[in-house]
């Protein structure tokens, strides 16, 4: 593009405040309309895999990322009721073989970091999008607040719940997936060092769930994450107040050290996980969806924060390299959907494996190199979107059902 104004992106979570980073990179202007009345995010673990920290580094943020963020030595599994171990895959020599780093941040700190990079001039607050009108030129914006905006091409970070995936597609909500997630932060200082030995980073798998606790800011803060089948319909959203006994009765006979874990408990949060199903309608136009509005994956590959940052950079550069947004939103689509839907097939093939209700099988099949509880990632931590932004990806033809 030739113009370096008239982009509107929204939303001002981690999808958009990358998107405005990697524009500005390329000489790309953008306004920011974010619903919130600050930027923020609730506390929570979110991790980082090399190639998308690729994306990142490369539009400037790689010493405040290193500055927030641990470096991950690798999730070592046990059983969740016997203790024992099922899996390690060392994550110490990420830098060297895939030629970036494994991060695992507080999102708060993360958000910060992506916000310090965007003129805050260009951030709007406040501002919750109620309605947008295609026209030849400009797209019409109007807001709750009674504010009203245009713009020549509009980015669409604005999360599962978007707004404009609604306006462009109507009754196209995201699925419940029948599996609902409790979080909680913990003071490091709280949880004695032995429950998250070896490495810090521990995963229990059970029957029918899994959980996993790990260390943020150094060891100041404990962030777990759990995520289990269920038949009951729990709501989207991250400010649910849950109950800690009701969290501790999901995981019955717990071995003694998630028994400690769990102890230590006294506030959780909890909420359904919705995705998006595998599908092309990630905008038309001059209107583009990146992020959980495009493609909302279930977490079990870590890649929900992963994708959108691969989407902010590389629509960026496609921006950047046609002067028609038109034919560069529609070669965006072309890289960017084949490599998502293979991530999205891959998440939910590690939640099922990682669910299987025949401990002694799921066991069996990782000693034997036939599965594992964290998937094969080589092929999505491998690529790199800031060589490849214009190649059309290299994925899996299909989705393992066992995680690998």
């Amino acid at each position: 593009m030739t113009q370096t104004d008239g982009i509107a992106i929204i939303g001002g979570g981690l999808a958009g405040l990358a998107a405005a980073n990697a524009l500005a990179t390329f000489g790309l202007k953008a306004e920011v309309y974010e619903a919130a009345a600050v930027l923020g995010e609730i506390g929570a673990g979110v991790n980082t895999s090399p190639q998308a920290n690729k994306a990142l580094l490369a539009i400037g943020l790689g010493e405040k990322l290193a500055a927030v963020g641990n470096s991950s030595p690798g999730i070592y599994t046990r059983n969740m009721q016997t203790g024992e171990f099922l899996e390690f895959r060392d994550r110490r020599k990420t830098s060297a073989r895939y030629g970036a780093p494994y991060y695992t941040f507080h999102r708060a700190d993360l958000l910060d970091a992506l916000a310090s990079g965007v003129d805050p001039g260009s951030i709007h607050l406040g501002h919750r999008l109620t309605a947008i009108e295609e026209r030849d030129a400009p797209v019409a914006l109007a807001f709750a607040n009674g504010a009203s905006a245009r713009a020549d091409i509009v980015i669409g970070a604005d999360g599962v719940r978007s707004v404009i995936r609604h306006a462009l597609y109507g009754d196209d909500n995201p699925t419940y997936t029948g599996q609902m997630v409790w979080r909680v932060l913990l003071k490091g200082s709280d949880v004695p060092a032995d429950v998250l030995e070896p490495t810090g980073h521990i995963q229990w798998v059970g029957p029918g769930c899994h959980l996993l606790a790990y260390y943020l800011r150094g060891t100041e803060v404990v962030n777990i994450v759990t995520q289990e089948d269920t038949d009951r319909w729990v709501a989207e959203g991250w400010s649910t107040a849950g109950d800690p006994d009701e969290m501790r009765r999901s995981f019955p006979n717990p071995e003694p050290r998630l028994a400690t874990l769990l102890g230590i408990v006294t506030e959780c949060s909890k909420w359904g996980l919705f995705t998006r199903p595998l599908t092309a309608n990630w905008g038309r136009g001059r209107i583009q969806l990146i992020g959980d509005a495009a493609h909302a994956m279930l977490p079990n590959a870590g890649q929900g924060a992963c994708q959108a940052f691969e989407d902010a950079y590389i629509l960026a550069r496609w921006l950047a390299a046609e002067r028609d947004s038109v034919a560069a939103f529609a070669n965006f689509r072309r890289i960017r959907i084949p490599r998502v839907h293979a991530v999205q097939r891959l998440s939910l093939a590690n939640a099922r494996f990682k669910h299987m209700r025949d401990s002694a099988a799921q066991k069996a099949m990782i000693d034997s190199g036939k599965g594992s509880v964290q998937g094969n990632a080589d092929w999505v931590w491998a690529y790199d979107p800031v060589a490849d932004w214009d190649k059309e990806p290299t994925v899996p033809t299909s989705a393992p059902m066992v995680g690998t």
